[in-house]
């Protein structure tokens, strides 16, 4: 055996990654790499670790993360690396803590505790270009890889601000010029979301004229995209287009199909994807294994009216008439050129979140507080909106089963967990703390929806291909040493809408680099995670 091994897993059963057989194998460690792979090592004096009865994988990739902040305010990342996540991307949706400018800096103080729950360090809002923000992110401890997109919309807000209208030539050339110093300094592509203020203002010929500036820097466009509800098709068409216009691949952020009205809709979701795929397109996909969604309260907002910020919309809505009337716009469906959530799911199926000002209302459907205190929903709504402006939010039921089972068997997808941090007292969405050993789990294990190597895929080299992460995303000898040891009897989530930070069971070691970073399903604190740039 080398004398350079540094450790020694075996008795293991390995899930490569590649979704081909699992099989039983030690591996060997060596500094940062899988140095071998044998049928049995003899380990000598090398440290051994017992994998008996256990499955070893490749380190799970959360291809769908909004940890910008929180990773630099908490950089273990405890929710993800009891999962099993050794690699984020983050910068999803549209939101990256930069490129900033003046404007963008007014922005992130208001988002804060979304992005961080308000204990981000406060050099970073000094921070102005991207190369900044991924410089300071080498600096922290991290405690899993970072895979980073640029925002669409943080984009805009630097070269244009809260304006609800086309850019001019100037303001359109500033965010080109912003997003080619992202990919330069190494985004690995750029991300939109196009239901979120102010990206809904923007057109479809703008997102394409910043698709060309990544694609020739080989880059990814990964959207979410206008409408994943009575608009979808449309919206999967326009994604399509702005791949094609930036010579790009598409890649769509959580998947889903929103209301009961469109379900089972993705039968002609993923014939859509199939048939670009035949086109040459590159596609690919995302999901998170919930029926429930979650995003900002000012997300059900009509976009026509949240032009100019949340302060210019928040102070609009102390007029009782004009809150009269964006009522009968979402009532009627007016002003939504993509979703209207409050059609799709209810106020009895829309749950609050996070809210720093409203404690008592966390966990509980706005149709039950409504009730239990003799008011109107739409009240409600809108004295929760002028209070807390983006730093409230929701998770809403408006998904149904068999459309997450066929999203999930489909080939093209992988999971991500779109999870936001959560903060203390506050109720957020479990898919934080459980995304991956759900599917493992009740996905896997329970329902046989998917086997165990095909699962892992989805996790791992799926990801690592379609964001082109080098050296990640199998069990191979040379790739990097980030693995997942976990049984496969026992795996499963615990968090739930009323207990969401409840950690996932089954899941006894994690490697991040060669460093073992949970042992014991404990978090140890390790700092070996790594900010991995796009290559040229």
């Amino acid at each position: 055996m080398s004398d350079s091994i540094d450790l020694v897993i075996k008795n293991g059963i390995i899930v490569d990654g590649t979704g081909n057989p699992e099989y039983r194998a030690d591996v060997g460690l060596s500094g940062d790499r899988i140095a071998l792979i044998r049928p049995r090592i003899e380990a000598g004096d090398v440290p051994v670790l017992d994998a008996a009865g256990q499955t070893v994988s490749p380190g799970f990739i959360d291809s769908h993360s909004h940890d910008d902040g929180y990773i630099l305010a908490r950089p273990a990342c405890d929710p993800k690396i009891l999962q099993g996540v050794t690699t984020e991307v983050i910068g999803n949706c549209g939101f990256s803590l930069a490129p900033l400018g003046e404007e963008g800096k007014s922005y992130l103080a208001r988002m804060k505790m979304v992005m961080g729950g308000g204990d981000m360090p406060p050099e970073l809002f000094e921070v102005n270009g991207f190369a900044d923000y991924l410089d300071i992110l080498e600096g922290v401890p991290l405690g899993v890889n970072l895979a980073p997109l640029v925002g669409h919309a943080t984009i805009r807000v630097a070269a244009m601000g809260w304006e609800g209208r086309a850019p001019t030539a100037q303001e359109l050339e500033e965010m080109e010029r912003l997003a080619g110093e992202a990919m330069e300094a190494g985004a690995v592509g750029f991300s939109s979301g196009l239901i979120y203020d102010p990206a809904a203002h923007a057109a479809t010929e703008e997102v394409a004229a910043l698709a060309r500036v990544v694609g020739r820097h080989n880059g990814i466009y990964a959207t979410h995209m206008r409408s994943e509800g009575d608009r979808q098709m449309e919206a999967i068409e326009e994604a399509l287009a702005i791949g094609r216009a930036g010579g790009v691949p598409v890649h769509i952020s959580h998947h889903k199909i929103a209301g009961k009205a469109n379900w089972g809709m993705s039968e002609r979701t993923l014939a859509r994807f199939e048939q670009a795929r035949e086109e040459g397109m590159e596609v690919t996909l995302d999901q998170y294994p919930y029926r429930a969604g979650s995003t900002f309260l000012s997300a059900c907002l009509p976009p026509v009216f949240t032009a100019g910020g949340p302060l210019d919309w928040a102070a609009k809505l102390e007029d009782p008439k004009v809150r009269e009337r964006v009522a009968e716009d979402i009532v009627n469906d007016r002003g939504f050129p993509g979703d209207n959530l409050i059609r799709s799911g209810g106020f009895e199926n829309m749950e609050i979140s996070f809210t720093s000002k409203f404690p008592r209302y966390s966990g509980r459907s706005m149709a039950e507080i409504a009730e239990t205190e003799g008011r109107e929903p739409f009240d409600l709504f809108f004295e929760l909106l002028m209070a807390e402006q983006n730093n409230i939010g929701i998770v809403i039921f408006m998904m149904d089963e068999e459309d997450i089972e066929r999203i999930v068997k489909h080939p093209l997808t992988m999971i991500g967990s779109d999870g936001m941090p959560s903060l203390a007292g506050m109720k957020v969405h479990p898919r934080m703390t459980g995304a991956f050993p759900r599917v493992l789990g009740r996905f896997v294990r329970e329902r046989k929806w998917l086997d165990l190597p095909e699962a892992v895929r989805k996790m791992t080299s799926l990801p690592a291909n379609t964001f082109r992460l080098r050296g990640r995303g199998l069990l191979k000898e040379g790739f990097f040493a980030d693995l997942v040891i976990f049984d496969p009897e026992k795996v499963i989530d615990q968090g739930d809408y009323q207990e969401p930070d409840r950690p996932p069971l089954g899941i006894s070691h994690v490697f991040v680099n060669g460093r073992a970073a949970v042992r014991g399903s404990r978090v140890l604190g390790v700092d070996s995670g790594r900010v991995i740039r796009r290559e040229s």
